[in-house]
Parts: structure tokens; C-alpha cells; sequence
């Protein structure tokens, strides 16, 4: 390398000239024989940790300098991977005397969380060096969003039946990834997201590197047309700011039905007594008797179609001039045979198992024609079974295999009530045993348990009145339904308001001043709920 002589800068300056001729450069008249020799430094430029989004620029620079014995020309610079995050700015000086150099500068700016690396290509006319290499590095640190899975096909489900899928939301960069909003897109109401914030938290959410959050989407088709709709969430990656996972699904019938009903004119109730006849017994008999009529018109007023008896003698029997007390005879004469019913006992084997009395008085023997209690229960008719006792039911079989009998009397189990007055249950009350047996299986039919040492009886009676009165307003479908699909109709007229589905016991009912009149048809038409899982 030639070492020009100190000049001062002011004459350097003023004097200097270029000319290329025949490959000799020629400054101010020297004649400098030789080649060029570049030298970039530094070799490599490493950035290091950069935050996308920085608002401070990443700016490094890269010296070019002619160390040789002839002017160095700068042909051409140049990313070699252009689509690298890397920015370099024009050199200084293409041409370059000898001992001289000049500048550029790499601007790094990462749009994302990954490392990035490539060169810069320096084409020059050093004839050893044809292109000088400047190896660039450099990691963006960010929030990365993925949506997992980005794309899920339900499928063919029947109508009625629900399919959930999880979508995770992760994040898989380096920095908390802060998600802002959450929405669902969709023209189906059959597509739903459940965003899980008991679990989750409300939004925003922020979600370490290499964590997630999961919610869920979930297809619940109400006919048979196909259905699709995206999850859009909004966060802060600097790449995506919104991401979409899509969901498509089709639903399929699994099978209609159409259930007719039509209304009674009354409702009809029947409803049987078991009274304790023990000696313990005597004032509480007395004071259903008292009490009967609160009973009677309570029923009365309901417009009720009734059966009423009592069954205290071992066989099963009725006791009376016949076999029950209805809703065509004269109030007081009903009371005058409830009378005779309740006092026309014996001491029996059964006196404190009322359960066994009453499994007596429906056996088909004495149901069927010809038999002691003929025609006292009807099959379309609710059954209201009542226990008076102080003392724990003594019943040779569980209380469970009473329910379990009862309710086979019946195509719907739910037309059986068991009821009891009896002792406060767990501990008794004034002397009385606890109604132990009877408690249970009013729990297990929906029916009332009463205290036999209240005073009010008037008040006992009349709410057993009131339970034992056959429903009107509910209407028990005979397949399982899908609720969005129930199409009612009374006399066939479609009506839309004043009824319910009621999922529990899978019935329509009614509102109390939209209940059909008695003779009225009720047409539920509707979808079938079943093969979910399949």
C-alpha cells in the first residue's frame, strides 16, 4: 500500500482529479501502477435482540476501503436475500482512491419474532475479490398468534345434537401476546363461541410465549342447511393483527314426530287414602274428618273430575255403600260417605303398613270387574296416593318398591303422586315417630309431606286438594324434542305464545290463561332429538 504525502486539505481538495486510462490511475499527475484491493469491515454486523415495533432505528455502519495501489470502483450493492428485514443505504463513494475508503449503513428492522440472517454483496473491480461478503444477523423479538386449528369441518350432525371443538389460541413467539377482542362471524344462529372466562378470565388476555388459551366453538343445527362462520380475534402481533379460524358443519333430521292431545273436559284425579287405624290415631282421624270438607270443595272449585277413597282393612278393600266418593254427588253426601269410609275399619295385620294397604286396593283382582274397588281408579286419570300416620312406615317391602309399582300402573309415571301426613321427618314430632318410608317416596313422586302435628288441617287438605287435581296445562311429548323446533298447534291453529317446553319432564305447558278448553285438540309437531354421539 502507497501512502499519498500530507497535503494540506484546503489544496487537496481543489487539486484532486480522476481519470481512468488503461487501468492507471492518475492523481494530479502521479502514475500509480497496480490494482485495487477492497477491504470491508467489519465482516459481520450482528443486531442482536431487536423489538419489533422499536421506535429507535437499528442502524450499523460498514467501512469500504481501497487498500491497493489503484482507484477501486463500487460496481454494485446488494442484499442477497431481498426479502430479509435488512435496509442498506447507498455507499458513499463508488469510486474509491487508493488508501481512501468510504461508508454505507444496514438498517435492521424485524416485522416479526424470528432470526433473520443474510449477506451484503459488494461487487467491486478488485480483480482477487469480485464480490466481498458483509454476513448480517439479527432476532426480532415479538408476539406471534396461531390459531389452532385454523380450519374444522363438523361434519354431517342431526338437529339437536351438539359437537364442540376447542380452538386454541397460542402464542408462539417471544414476547406476551395481549389478544384485545374476540368475535364470532357467522349468518347462522347454529354456530356459537364460548369464550371460557371462568377459566380464561375476561378480555384482554395476555398469553406468555409458548402458552394459549382455549375456547370453544360450538354447532348446535336447528335444520338441514349447511352452516359456516370464523372466529376473528384481534391482538397485538405486529405481523397478523387479526387472525380467522373457520368452522363448517350441516345438519341432518333425525326423525319428526307429530304427538295429539285432546283436552279434557274435566281433568280427572283419583285419589285414595290410607288411614293409620292404631289407638295412637284417634284425634288425628278425627280431625281429617273434620277437615274433609275444605277438601271436597276445594276439588269442587277446580271443576274436577275426582275419585275418592279410603282404604283401612287388609285386603284392599273400600269400605262403604261403594267403592268411591265422586264429583256428581252432593257435596254432603260425599262428606257423609267419607265418614262412613274412614270409620268402617278393623284391626288389621296392615294397621301402620299403608303402603301394603294400598298395593292391596290396586291389585288387579280388586280393580278389575267384578272386584271390591272396581272402576275406582281410571288409566287416563292421575293417581294421588295418601298416607295418614304417626308412626315410621312398617311395610314388609322398601318404600322404593312401592314407587316402582305405583308408577307401573300408569304408561306416564310422572301421573303418580304420593303424599303423607305423617311425623316431621327426620326426628319426629309431640310423641309422633317420623314418617320414615313415606317421607321418601313424596320426595321420589313430587308429592306433599305433611306434618300430622300442625293444627291447621283445614290447610293440609286443602293443599293435597290442590296437588292431587289432574294438570290441564302440560302435555307430555312422547319422543324427546328438539325444543327449537316444537310447532304447536290447537284446533289447527299454530300459536306461538302463551306455552313453554319444559326440558325436564320433556312437556309443553301452558300458561295458565292460554290453556286449551276442555274438547280442544293440541297437535305438537316437532323434530326428534336422538343420535347424538353416533
Amino acid at each position: 500500500m502507497r501512502l499519498l504525502p500530507v497535503l494540506p486539505l484546503v489544496l487537496l481538495v481543489a487539486c484532486q482529479e480522476y481519470s481512468v486510462n488503461e487501468g492507471k490511475d492518475v492523481i494530479q499527475g502521479d502514475d500509480l501502477s497496480g490494482d485495487p484491493d477492497i477491504e470491508v469491515t467489519p465482516p459481520e454486523v450482528a443486531f442482536g435482540q431487536v423489538s419489533v415495533g422499536d421506535t429507535v432505528a437499528h442502524v450499523q455502519t460498514v467501512t469500504v476501503s481501497n487498500i491497493g495501489d489503484a482507484a477501486l470502483e463500487i460496481n454494485s450493492l446488494a442484499l442477497e436475500d431481498t426479502n430479509a428485514p435488512f435496509q442498506i443505504s447507498a455507499i458513499g463513494s463508488v469510486l474509491i482512491p487508493p488508501g481512501q475508503s468510504t461508508t454505507f449503513t444496514v438498517t435492521y428492522t424485524p416485522l416479526t419474532a424470528e432470526a433473520s440472517e443474510t449477506n451484503v454483496l459488494v461487487q467491486s473491480n478488485d480483480p482477487d475479490e469480485e464480490f466481498s461478503l458483509v454476513h448480517l444477523l439479527g432476532q426480532g423479538v415479538a408476539p406471534v398468534i396461531q390459531l389452532d386449528p385454523e380450519t374444522y369441518d363438523f361434519g354431517t350432525n342431526y338437529i339437536g345434537c351438539d359437537t364442540d371443538v376447542p380452538i386454541k389460541i397460542k402464542n408462539v413467539g417471544n414476547a406476551d401476546l395481549h389478544v384485545s377482542s374476540l368475535e364470532y362471524i357467522t349468518a347462522s344462529a347454529d354456530l356459537v363461541v364460548n369464550t371460557n372466562e371462568s377459566v380464561n378470565g375476561p378480555l384482554p388476555w395476555t398469553i406468555a410465549p409458548q402458552g394459549e388459551v382455549e375456547v370453544a366453538v360450538t354447532f348446535s343445527p336447528l335444520d338441514d342447511y349447511a352452516d359456516e362462520g370464523y372466529l376473528a380475534v384481534e391482538s397485538d402481533d405486529p405481523l397478523r393483527s387479526q387472525v380467522q379460524a373457520y368452522q363448517t358443519g350441516v345438519g341432518a333430521v333425525y326423525g319428526t314426530n307429530l304427538d295429539s292431545f285432546t283436552q279434557p273436559l274435566k281433568g280427572l284425579s283419583d285419589i285414595v287414602f290410607t288411614v293409620d287405624w292404631s289407638c295412637s290415631m284417634s284425634d288425628d282421624i278425627a280431625l281429617v274428618q273434620s277437615n274433609f270438607t275444605v277438601f271436597i270443595n276445594t276439588l269442587a272449585g277446580m271443576d274436577a273430575d275426582y275419585h275418592v277413597a279410603v282404604i283401612t282393612d287388609d285386603d284392599g278393600c273400600v269400605n262403604g255403600y261403594q267403592p268411591y266418593i265422586d264429583n256428581t254427588m252432593d257435596p254432603s253426601d260425599q262428606v257423609s260417605l267419607f265418614d262412613t269410609m274412614i270409620n268402617n275399619y278393623a284391626y288389621g295385620a296392615n294397621t301402620e303398613r299403608g303402603l301394603t294397604l294400598l298395593e292391596a286396593a290396586t291389585t288387579s283382582s280388586n280393580m278389575g270387574s267384578g272386584g271390591c274397588n272396581e272402576d275406582m281408579i281410571r288409566e287416563d286419570a292421575k293417581l294421588s296416593l295418601v298416607g295418614v300416620t304417626d308412626e315410621v312406615e312398617q311395610s314388609a317391602n322398601p318404600w322404593t318398591y312401592y314407587v316402582s309399582y305405583f308408577q307401573g300402573l300408569k304408561r306416564n309415571p310422572d301421573d303418580v303422586v304420593i303424599n303423607a301426613i305423617a311425623g316431621d321427618y327426620p326426628n319426629g314430632c309431640n310423641g309422633n315417630q317420623p314418617g320414615t318410608g313415606w317421607y321418601e317416596a313424596t320426595v321420589a313422586t313430587g308429592g306433599l309431606f305433611l306434618s300430622i302435628c300442625a293444627t291447621d288441617w283445614a290447610s293440609h287438605l286443602q293443599a293435597l286438594a290442590e296437588g292431587a287435581a289432574a294438570d290441564l296445562s302440560s302435555f307430555e311429548l312422547t319422543q324427546w324434542a328438539v325444543p327449537e323446533t316444537i310447532v304447536v298447534r290447537i284446533d289447527g291453529v299454530t300459536t306461538t305464545t302463551g306455552w313453554t317446553y319444559i326440558e325436564a319432564d320433556n312437556s309443553v305447558k301452558f300458561e295458565e290463561q292460554y290453556i286449551p278448553e276442555g274438547g280442544a285438540t293440541i297437535d305438537i309437531e316437532y323434530n326428534v332429538a336422538g343420535g347424538c354421539g353416533d
